[in-house]
């Protein structure tokens, strides 16, 4: 169940930051999904710096549990 939920954190993490980033900022959601904006650049890059340290994470976990899995 939990190797799910971390697997599943990429998708559901967007929209977590999105909602993160309106309440942070008090920006209402239409002002971050009108046009093009700084906004979304921000919300874009703190996603894109998510997924690089889940994959260098899950790199560790993955060998982690192999290790447990051969015992």
């Amino acid at each position: 169940m939990w190797l799910f939920l971390w697997r599943a954190s990429l998708l559901y993490v967007f929209p977590l930051l999105m909602w993160g980033y309106c309440r942070f900022k008090e920006i209402d959601f239409d002002e971050l999904d009108s046009g093009v904006n700084n906004h979304k650049w921000v919300v874009l890059a703190a996603y894109l710096l998510y997924v690089v340290v889940w994959i260098l994470i899950n790199r560790y976990l993955l060998l982690f549990l192999r290790q447990r899995s051969r015992r």
